[in-house]
């Protein structure tokens, strides 16, 4: 595994993922957000749930009357997209028919895509959050579309755009074998190590064990990470890494980590796209 500077890409990962738990964004002189903390924080609301817990000092049950849902819902519904919202218009009046027939293409490839699931899990996303991160990738001609749930993704709080994103995956032993494009020797030791699922704050999500974390990071790198030649060092290239590692804590208790690279190369684009219900400068 290559290091740019004093870092490899499993050490990114492990900063972002800190710096997503941990990190504070300063807004202005008096204000600051945390990222995840709204996304927590939104999350326990829509599941009518108290961030300072179901009971009071005294440990009485705390009722939660829920008044977001509702106007969650509202917002979903008034900015809900259909399949057949979506049409292609000509821009010359030769151009109709054109039009036409693209169109009828287009629901004809959305239908076999499920798209309309897609929009109606995006819209929901959107009104959820106020933003929300879709994926699209090319797998054997066809084009797959979804919605990342912010629980298993992180990022650059400020700039999205300019910085790497990371999705954390938790595969079945069955489901990195079938990768194949992932270094099976490795997936192999992986294995040995099964854990349970987890959420993105290290809550168990939980009893099944039998899973493997490992994370997808995307983003324009050093071309080196890839070639493990210094000489790349200052030419950065769209490029995707799959990784995984496993902590380990010696005698003194400090903790070392055993990396892993399942999977390393170039890609024509970045995948995730950011997208907006109710956009704020300066903020993800």
């Amino acid at each position: 595994m290559h290091v740019y500077g004093d870092k490899t890409i499993a050490d990114i990962v492990r900063d972002m993922e800190s710096n997503d738990k941990n990190g504070q964004t300063q807004l202005s002189e008096y204000v600051s957000a945390s990222m995840r903390e709204d996304i927590n924080r939104t999350d326990a609301y829509l599941n009518s749930k108290h961030i300072s817990g179901d009971k009071d000092h005294l440990g009485r049950e705390k009722p939660f009357f829920n008044i977001v849902i509702a106007a969650r819902n509202v917002w979903f519904r008034a900015t809900d997209l259909d399949r057949k919202n979506i049409k292609v218009r000509s821009d010359k009046n030769a151009d109709v028919i054109k039009a036409f027939l693209a169109t009828l293409k287009l629901q004809e490839w959305m239908k076999k895509a499920a798209f309309g699931q897609f929009l109606n899990d995006w819209g929901l996303s959107l009104a959820s959050h106020g933003s929300s991160v879709v994926k699209f990738i090319e797998q054997g001609g066809e084009l797959h579309s979804q919605v990342i749930d912010w629980n298993t993704f992180f990022c650059d709080a400020v700039d999205f755009e300019n910085n790497p994103k990371i999705e954390k995956l938790w595969l079945t032993p069955a489901q990195l074998k079938k990768r194949k494009g992932y270094n099976q020797e490795l997936v192999d030791k992986l294995v040995d190590s099964t854990r349970a699922r987890e959420t993105v704050g290290g809550q168990q999500k939980d009893n099944k064990s039998d899973y493997i974390l490992v994370y997808e990071v995307h983003g324009e790198l050093p071309l080196s990470f890839i070639t493990d030649n210094e000489k790349d060092d200052e030419t950065f290239v769209q490029q995707m890494h799959v990784i995984s590692f496993q902590e380990q804590k010696d005698a003194s208790g400090d903790c070392t980590y055993d990396d892993y690279t399942l999977y390393c190369g170039r890609e024509s684009k970045d995948p995730y796209m950011l997208t907006h219900l109710i956009k704020k400068d300066g903020q993800t």
